[in-house]
């Protein structure tokens, strides 16, 4: 399928927009961004149960019994990692889910991911804190979803640590594990080219504002791509060559199948 791409420059110029003459904050950006991503997941992969057990365990209490469909969700230290952020605070209240989050590089002086995080932890997401312990609850047949939203069109290789032993499990253990869900570009791929040494072999992946250009590596009849992130007006869109994608939204439409 044939689509409008957006290339890293364009889109962090488009991101420059839409904070300067569209007047949104990155606060609401990111908002609507993690929102779509919940959506798309609700859509793609409805939970099986609608009582969340994940705010009555303790962080270190991963036994089936007490986490029904849990979703890791593998935050990075940017913009990406604060839109798994909202997508998580979004699927606990829904309930149906139990997110356990893995983010190992916080900002300490950010007040937006600190409040994206404290309100995860009023609404008692267990939180992961070693690379050992995530490993092991990617790897258990308990985990039905894996939500990777570590690094986003802005990232630059090579992978560091503490990512990089990370993104070779996932690498490495496809067909293995749940499904992953890539937010905006799966996380070890270039944004322009795709895969380059590592490929987490995403599942689904979720575009924001616009695809980028590796999103073009990425259908085949096994993975779903969904748009979302519906934040801009018709003359960005016309500026940009964004008309004919976005028209693909309908009524309320947070997300679309592409």
């Amino acid at each position: 399928m044939s689509f409008k791409t957006l290339s890293a420059a364009a889109a962090i110029q488009l991101d420059k927009e839409l904070m300067s003459t569209g007047a949104y904050s990155i606060d609401q950006l990111m908002e609507l961004a993690g929102l779509a991503v919940a959506h798309a997941i609700y859509k793609q992969y409805p939970p099986s149960t609608t009582p969340n057990q994940a705010s009555k365990t303790l962080v270190q209490d991963f036994t089936p019994s007490k986490l029904a469909n849990r979703v890791v969700v593998l935050v990075g230290p940017g913009n990406n990692g604060g839109d798994g952020l909202v997508a998580a605070r979004h699927l606990q209240l829904w309930g149906g889910y139990s997110p356990v989050l893995y983010y190992p590089k916080k900002s300490k002086s950010n007040q937006l991911y600190s409040s994206l995080l404290k309100q995860l932890q009023d609404l008692e997401v267990p939180e992961i804190s070693s690379l050992e312990e995530v490993l092991a609850v990617i790897d258990s047949p308990q985990t039905s979803l894996i939500i990777d939203s570590l690094f986003g069109f802005s990232f630059k290789p090579p992978i560091r640590d503490p990512f990089q032993d990370l993104i070779k499990h996932l690498a490495h253990s496809h067909g293995k594990i749940a499904p992953i869900v890539s937010i905006d570009i799966p996380s070890g791929w270039d944004v322009e080219n795709g895969p380059v040494d590592l490929d987490i072999n995403p599942a689904m992946l979720v575009s924001l504002t616009a695809p980028k250009p590796c999103a073009a590596h990425f259908h085949n009849e096994n993975r779903v791509h969904y748009l979302g992130g519906r934040f801009i007006n018709k003359q960005i869109a016309v500026k940009y060559g964004l008309e004919e994608i976005i028209a693909r939204y309908k009524g309320d439409d947070q997300v679309v199948k592409l």
